[in-house]
């Protein structure tokens, strides 16, 4: 047992004192001079998507109001994994946090075995949320999600549907659509959404769900059509395209998010900081703008909220995959 663990009954009563006294002062002044140096954001994906533009945005207003630069590190690898098993391994003093998606909550009862564990961080808020967008090539012939869903009925297993890789959040949003809408449509994974991206727009593979921030594009174009977005309420980005859920499949609601965490001994005044400070950054116009161009909505929840809906993410997700038995390894 070390020495700031043992039970304070077993040391000298004026050390007793001492160290209570020191830890009710300890949280207050953590926070006060805090950041004293550039505070490092882990990025578990590549440059130039979604995850990566959200932490560029998000660091460039946290650097004006914490009066540090924010220096984003991208660390891709291994569905997400690589990034926060590294933030694991940093110190918990508000200078290494991540911005992770989706998979953070999904990866554990994805894979068999993952480098790290929810008790291992503190989540300091949900930055932003946002739907994805069903799309299909116009070659498969429908125009609305019912049709979608009695075409697939009257051909079940025929129909293929594509992802960005197995466990992806494209991915599990279509498993939870066939759960929920009670098709049989076949998964193709590919390595990438580049990939998958070249083959929807030959009609290889006719079916998707995709980011708004990819999608728009060749929607606008029309080399895809959108059946619906993914989200409780119509997005005001997409105000023409209807919900999943009001379309054909009432209680269907997939949002893919965005979160900042941090190793959990991180001082508690430090998280809570951090927390107000990221509020107030997605909640300023030019964020808030911004985001909306991504077809995101700006959250900025508190500390509390963000374990809470992680956890509750990680639950649903879990029992999602468990039905469709989806592994990754």
């Amino acid at each position: 047992m070390s020495f700031l663990n043992r039970p304070l009954g077993r040391l000298p009563l004026a050390l007793s004192a001492a160290l209570l006294i020191g830890a009710a002062s300890a949280g207050p002044a953590a926070a006060q001079g805090y950041p004293e140096r550039p505070v490092h954001l882990y990025v578990p994906y590549p440059a130039g998507g979604p995850n990566d533009v959200i932490a560029r945005l998000l660091g460039q207003e946290l650097s004006k109001s914490l009066g540090q630069q924010v220096v984003i590190e991208n660390r891709a690898g291994g569905s997400g994994n690589i990034a926060i098993e590294a933030l694991g391994r940093a110190p918990g003093d508000g200078y290494a946090i991540a911005l992770p998606a989706m998979a953070y909550a999904t990866n554990p009862s994805l894979f068999s075995k993952v480098g790290y564990s929810f008790d291992q961080f503190a989540p300091v808020s949900i930055v932003t949320k946002g739907p994805l967008v069903l799309v299909v090539h116009p070659s498969l012939g429908v125009k609305s999600v019912k049709e979608l869903i009695d075409l697939a009925k009257s051909k079940p297993g025929k129909l293929d549907y594509g992802s960005g890789g197995n466990g992806s959040s494209l991915h599990l949003a279509a498993e939870m659509f066939k759960q929920q809408a009670g098709v049989d449509i076949q998964h193709i994974p590919y390595k990438g959404t580049n990939d998958l991206i070249a083959d929807l727009l030959t009609g290889r593979v006719p079916i998707a769900f995709m980011s708004p921030l990819i999608a728009q594009t060749h929607v606008k174009e029309g080399k895809l059509i959108a059946l619906g977005v993914t989200s409780p309420q119509r997005s005001p980005s997409w105000p023409n395209t209807p919900t999943v859920a009001e379309a054909a499949v009432p209680g269907y609601a997939v949002e893919a998010w965005y979160a900042v965490i941090a190793p959990k001994d991180t001082p508690k005044d430090v998280v809570e900081k951090l927390s107000k400070e990221i509020a107030k950054a997605v909640q300023s116009p030019a964020v808030k703008e911004k985001f909306a161009a991504l077809g995101n909505e700006s959250v900025g929840s508190s500390a509390a909220e963000a374990q809470k809906y992680i956890a509750d993410e990680a639950d649903r997700w879990g029992k999602v995959l468990k039905a469709a038995n989806i592994r990754a390894d």
